[in-house]
């Protein structure tokens, strides 16, 4: 039962921020910015998922266009 629940952790949060989000190529490298960027991006997914988005990659390219969606997002 742990292992299922590691794996899925890992695929619902780790690996989205890994590929979707693009966290390992941040250049941002110094202090605690890593950690503060990482702390945004995981904010970011729990909006997109409160909201029922099933695609994080389309939601993210849906509200990077739209300001209005952007802010109905956040609200």
């Amino acid at each position: 039962m742990g292992i299922r629940r590691h794996w899925g952790i890992e695929n619902r949060l780790h690996w989205v921020k890994d590929v979707v989000f693009r966290e390992d190529d941040c250049p941002l490298k110094l202090a605690h910015a890593p950690e503060h960027w990482g702390l945004i991006r995981t904010w970011a997914l729990n909006l997109f998922r409160l909201h029922g988005e099933v695609s994080i990659t389309k939601a993210q390219r849906r509200v990077a266009h739209d300001i209005d969606a952007l802010f109905l997002l956040i609200q």
